[in-house]
């Protein structure tokens, strides 16, 4: 076989030892396997099977990642090479007009016998009349291209196997493959490092139509301090990213169809950021338990948030001086407020039809005057007080609604004083606000927000907060929201990295007030050493508001699996080229088989790069349960 190589790579006899250059034995010996056997269709080097295609046709018109489906294929062993040497100008410049005047012909005699196909002939010449106008002008050349494709495996029966295969799914895309029967060994060469195209099975191509065929994204990330996120799906090139080294901010975005490896890539990423800092904390937010395995297997502390476990909405915590200093344009005390308004946003939403402008500068006003009676200002140094509850608030509509005047007064407002109608109008507010929030008083099913907060997760490393109570959608949005209020409001309190996982966020979605937080909530999270990786299963969810979208803007990390349903809009707002959109459209989701699934991961300021996502086996056991993987072989 080594003398078929160096024959094949220098054009030279093999027993022509005075000219055979030392380079080239070492080329053809490190290509060459130890041993061969050739057959028909098939051969054997060393221990193992490969056979060779080549392809013979390609669809009329090529679209940007022709052949990513090979690149990227689940086939874990293919190589495939692309030859490609421009015709001369002028050569092809004939060669066009040649076909030109052909193609004129017929369409003069179809035009006289009145062929059905007349309109195909005419829309072939003029394509070919365009064409010749570009490479008269210099602006298109033409080339003559081979493709070669090889498939390698353990069995002859496996190889053959995933040929079948990949011919199905190439012909659905109009790519005809066929096998070099005979040549098996001329196809090894030619699809070698070597470059050299000894079978010489071209096809004359355009220079865009070829330049299709290459795959879109080449490079890859590598970051000494980061974890590894998977493997560069074209070059098997590992990608490391570092999800707080980044200078826009620590957050994630993560969407993807049900089924395709968002919680399996989620837990993944998560678990190896713990080997890589173990001093990080990771908290995971998760109405339908799909983090609990991760949890268990942590032996992390599980919290059921719910009945009567209380949490306080109006909680503050004291912002460290270091944050103060460093950040200062932040503001502890309004981004507080915000959360709070957002939270009765949604309750009343929920209960209602939500506040009106004048229910909510009544409510804002109680809100702020609860805070102030606890001495809490938007001074930094007051945060550190006991906070106000609802039943605070509660009370404070209640003597509202007395006498409106009298708090009025005792607010000291710079507003002139309030006219009859406007001290009657306050009192009705307040009234109906307070008979509103009757879900939080005694037995109500908010009661247990009416009080102090008893979900301690202060001193834990992983903590798993678990909504799955059979909460209507109204319940868990709600739980959800304070849920992520407080663990932001806790990560203040640590000097420690913080990992916030929040799966199904499109329930903290689902209304305007509550967006605004959140818009706060991810713009100023990086000042607290707090990464919040949102989990979705639809990208449109990030799109359904401008503050959606901009809280999208505020995840500096991407991370997209398969999303058959991907709108041009949606594509434009990511920032993603057409390829990288096909590529996510048509990614692999994840199975045991295949051993991994596709993602699309884009970083800010580094690049966008399609990625296996793959485990080693001693992760996923750590990640899925025994019966999770009996159950189903889906990540």
């Amino acid at each position: 076989m080594l003398k078929t190589l160096i024959e094949r790579f220098t054009s030279l006899e093999s027993n022509d030892t005075d000219t055979v250059d030392a380079h080239n034995q070492v080329h053809a010996q490190n290509v060459a396997p130890s041993s061969i056997k050739l057959e028909s269709d098939i051969t054997r080097t060393g221990e193992r099977w490969a056979k060779t295609l080549f392809f013979a046709d390609f669809p009329a018109a090529a679209t940007p990642g022709l052949l990513d489906m090979l690149t990227t294929h689940p086939s874990a062993d293919i190589d495939i090479s692309i030859h490609a040497s421009p015709r001369e100008s002028e050569q092809a410049i004939k060669q066009f007009e040649r076909a030109i005047t052909d193609l004129d012909a017929t369409r003069r005699e179809k035009e006289q016998r009145g062929g059905a196909s007349l309109g195909a002939t005419q829309r072939r010449l003029q394509d070919h009349k365009e064409v010749l106008a570009q490479l008269t002008d210099g602006s298109q050349r033409v080339f003559e291209v081979a493709v070669y494709l090889t498939i390698r495996g353990n069995t002859r029966k496996e190889v053959q196997e995933t040929t079948n295969r990949l011919q199905s799914e190439l012909m659905k895309k109009r790519l005809v493959t066929k096998s070099v029967d005979y040549t098996q060994d001329e196809g090894l060469v030619s699809n070698s490092p070597i470059a050299k195209d000894v079978l010489e099975q071209t096809t004359p191509m355009l220079g865009k139509a070829a330049g299709a065929l290459f795959p879109f994204s080449a490079s890859t990330l590598v970051e000494e301090s980061g974890v590894l996120v998977g493997y560069h799906a074209t070059t098997g090139a590992p990608v490391v990213m570092d999800r707080f080294d980044r200078e826009n901010g620590y957050n994630i975005l993560t969407a993807a169809k049900i089924g395709s490896g968002k919680s399996f890539g989620t837990k993944l990423l998560n678990l190896r950021q713990l080997a890589k800092d173990p001093d990080t904390i990771l908290i995971m937010i998760d109405p339908l338990e799909g983090f609990r395995s991760l949890s268990d297997a942590l032996d992390g502390e599980h919290i059921v948030v719910g009945g009567t476990r209380g949490l306080n909405p109006l909680e503050i915590k004291q912002t460290p001086t270091h944050v103060l200093r460093d950040a200062p344009d932040i503001d502890p005390f309004s981004q507080r407020f915000s959360s709070v308004m957002g939270f009765f946003d949604t309750f009343f939403a929920h209960v209602g039809n939500g506040l009106d402008k004048k229910e909510r500068a009544v409510l804002g006003t109680t809100v702020r005057e609860a805070y102030r009676r606890n001495g809490i200002t938007s001074d930094p140094s007051t945060h550190g007080n006991s906070s106000p509850t609802i039943r605070d608030v509660i009370g404070i509509l209640a003597e509202i609604a007395e006498d409106a005047a009298v708090f009025l007064d005792s607010v000291g407002t710079e507003a002139a004083d309030p006219t009859k109608l406007e001290v009657e109008k306050w009192q009705e507010r307040a009234a109906d606000l307070r008979m509103a929030m009757r879900p939080f008083m005694g037995n109500g099913e908010f009661s247990n927000l009416a009080g102090e907060t008893e979900v301690n997760i202060s001193d834990e490393k992983v903590v798993y907060l678990d909504l799955q109570q059979g909460e209507a959608d109204r319940e868990i949005a709600l739980m959800m929201q304070l849920l992520f209020d407080n663990v932001y409001q806790r990560a203040k309190e640590t000097d420690k990295r913080v990992i916030l996982a929040v799966d199904e966020a499109h329930y903290l979605m689902e209304h305007e007030g509550s967006l605004q937080w959140l818009d706060r909530a991810t713009r100023h999270s990086r000042h607290y050493d707090l990464s919040i990786h949102l989990v979705t299963q639809e990208l449109k969810d990030f799109f359904v508001h401008p503050r959606a979208e901009t809280i999208a803007n505020n995840c500096s990390m991407k991370i997209l699996y398969r999303l058959p349903g991907l709108s041009e809009e949606n594509r434009a707002k990511l920032g993603l080229t057409s390829r990288e959109a096909e590529f996510i459209r048509n990614a692999k989701p994840g199975d045991r088989d295949r051993g991994y699934s596709h993602s699309l991961v884009s970083v800010e300021d580094e690049g966008t790069y399609p990625v296996k996502v793959t485990a080693l086996e001693e992760e996923a056991q750590l990640i899925e349960t025994s019966a999770e993987r009996s159950q189903s072989n889906k990540y």
